[in-house]
């Protein structure tokens, strides 16, 4: 279970783990780091070193760049989950985690062991 917006590398040993056990990667993500909204200047504190960036919300620019760093980093992740061969549980900070589990559970059970990249809400990816 994590956010994995990490350093990679992380996707082989997990690929390893997979090669005897059956895993379920849960990814928890805030859907404010998908999409930015136009909110102005912000101050952005990172939870983990602490540091704060001053950015500009209302530059079409930046968020611009935001979404393509977004979607670039969503097209890592998956492939690296591919890589692994993992089901993948997304789960939003606004969705309730019961619900996504049971459909998740369900989604799984209907096909035997569920196709990697399962995500409640999203398809099969």
């Amino acid at each position: 279970m994590s956010d994995f917006i990490t350093q990679p590398g992380w996707e082989k040993p997990l690929a390893m783990l997979t090669q005897r056990h059956d895993v379920i990667a849960i990814r928890l993500y805030d859907p404010l780091e998908m999409e930015l909204p136009d909110l102005g200047l912000l101050t952005i504190q990172d939870a983990e070193t602490s540091e704060q960036l001053l950015v500009d919300t209302h530059d079409k620019g930046f968020r611009s760049r935001f979404a393509a760093a977004v979607t670039q980093r969503e097209e890592e992740l998956h492939e690296a989950f591919a890589y692994a061969g993992v089901d993948v549980l997304e789960i939003s900070t606004e969705d309730d985690i019961v619900d996504a589990l049971f459909r998740f559970s369900e989604m799984r059970r209907m096909s035997g062991r569920g196709a990697a990249g399962a995500a409640p809400g999203r398809g099969m990816q």
